[in-house]
């Protein structure tokens, strides 16, 4: 049997990634036979999801490809070459992945995750692309592997999860650093803010919202603040801005994909209502947002500027100062959490979640990704091995999901009070959450709470969330269905 390597991990990953493939014939066997040897964990999240993280092997060369197979695809003429594309290929001597198994309505899932951008789906519900059986024998190996580390966690795990949290590597982890910290360790970190204290005062006076609110909002007067905000955004984007002399409507029609039906009236606000919807305020495909609205005092609206992207902050309030100046009636969305990032007084996320990184994902305003060693050998990275451990120590991290052996839980536990003539044996958590969902129609879920110094799940039930937050999702199913049987017995 073939040891799991990355060249293996990265065929699976390479695969499945940005798109989805279905699961059939040995590899849904094997996928099956993943999640029964991960039982031996408790979930740690709905449709029994449960995670382990691998730390796999590069591997020995020939596991990549032979020498006279990589002269097919390489400019290789000497084994000293050969071993350094090899090398540049893979330039980590273990790199970790986290494979996920979950099971939803009788069909497996599997989501294998490099904590970067490699990722793949692998579904058993005969939906997504075609799997080649050459793929087959990446699964086999995957499998052996997971069984043999399963085996050795089990005798000690919390080793285990004093080796992961130690030794994963932080480009993977999430973190945070002070933003005066990491502008001190990266100066060239530091936006440019030509109008620092113009930014600043503006902040403060669009908390809520700044100048005189319109007693009525148009597509006429709204296209005519969104070509002010579009003027500043292409400035920004050192794009040349055309000095049309069309009206706004105009300029909103030429340079949007949203349309503007010719049957509305232009000074209407039951047509402009009409109008505002699918992205009708965003500038290019930025997620920065320009919008009408009469949220804060019914009846007076006001131009809110949303900005979406974490990348796009910068650009958002010299868009957002743009308005300001004209005198608009200006709401800035998270004007606070700005204003701490521009003062420096708040904290950056690290994370290799950094593409499409929305605000409301985390606390901190901005992210950024550590380069891995390796690459900070490379001039252009403009970050050296010291300053990247500058980093890291001056940061802090988020402790690991840790994993916790499964139990059933014992038949005195009132877990069972709605059942209890029923069972005869010791059940484990999901089965029981199962089958009062099945047998009595309550519904007990759990999402996952995070804010940097608090993390965890919430239980919901029918709908409904319970506003504690608790370590584990076993906690918060547990919580959330005494919650629910609690309420049953009160039917009765």
């Amino acid at each position: 049997m073939k040891r799991f390597v990355q060249p293996n991990m990265y065929r699976l990953l390479r695969n499945g990634s940005w798109d989805e493939y279905r699961l059939t014939d040995r590899a849904e066997e094997i996928a099956w036979e993943l999640h029964r040897v991960l039982s031996a964990f408790e979930p740690c999240g709905d449709d029994d999801n449960r995670s382990i993280w691998l730390e796999v092997p590069r591997g020995e060369i020939t596991d990549w490809m032979t020498y006279e197979e990589v002269q097919e695809y390489e400019d290789v003429t000497t084994r000293e070459e050969y071993e350094l594309a090899w090398k540049e290929c893979y330039p980590c001597e273990t790199q970790w992945v986290r494979l996920t198994t979950a099971v939803y309505e009788n069909n497996v899932f599997l989501h294998l995750y490099d904590g970067e951008m490699g990722y793949a789906n692998y579904r058993g519900d005969k939906q997504g692309h075609y799997l080649h059986p050459v793929f087959f024998e990446y699964f086999e190996s995957l499998l052996n592997e997971v069984r043999l580390l399963v085996k050795k966690v089990l005798k000690d795990v919390d080793a285990y999860n004093a080796y992961v949290d130690e030794n994963l590597p932080k480009q993977i982890r999430e973190g945070r650093i002070p933003r005066k910290e990491l502008y001190r360790i990266l100066p060239w970190r530091r936006p440019e803010l030509e109008d620092k204290e113009k930014i600043v005062k503006m902040l403060q006076d669009c908390k809520t919202y700044c100048g005189e609110p319109l007693d009525k909002m148009t597509i006429r007067t709204f296209c005519k603040y969104y070509r002010v905000a579009y003027e500043a955004f292409r400035e920004l984007n050192a794009e040349e801005v055309p000095n049309d002399p069309i009206d706004d409507v105009e300029f909103y029609r030429k340079r949007h994909f949203h349309q503007i039906p010719n049957e509305l009236d232009l000074d209407s606000e039951d047509d402009f209502q009409k109008f505002d919807h699918d992205h009708y305020g965003e500038l290019g495909f930025s997620r920065t947002n320009i919008l009408a609205d009469d949220y804060t005092v019914p009846g007076k609206w006001v131009i809110r500027v949303s900005v979406n992207y974490s990348a796009q902050i910068w650009g958002g309030l010299k868009v957002a100062l743009a308005l300001y100046e004209t005198g608009a009636p200006l709401k800035v969305d998270d004007a606070e959490r700005l204003l701490a990032a521009v003062q420096e007084d708040d904290y950056v996320r690290l994370t290799s979640h950094t593409f499409h990184n929305y605000l409301n994902w985390q606390d901190e305003t901005s992210v950024y990704s550590l380069p891995w060693e390796y690459e900070c050998d490379y001039e252009e990275n403009g970050v050296t091995r010291e300053q990247l451990q500058e980093i890291i120590d001056y940061s802090e991290w988020m402790s690991e999901q840790k994993l916790k052996i499964q139990h059933k839980v014992p038949l005195e536990s009132p877990l069972y009070d709605l059942m209890r003539d029923k069972v005869t044996e010791p059940m484990f958590l999901y089965d029981i959450r199962m089958k009062i969902w099945k047998d009595y129609d309550g519904y007990v879920g759990t999402y996952h709470y995070s804010e940097f110094a608090k993390t965890g799940y919430r239980p919901y039930l029918n709908g409904a969330n319970i506003q504690k937050v608790y370590k584990t999702w076993s906690e918060a199913v547990t919580a959330g269905l005494l919650e629910l049987i609690e309420r049953r017995k009160n039917d009765i």
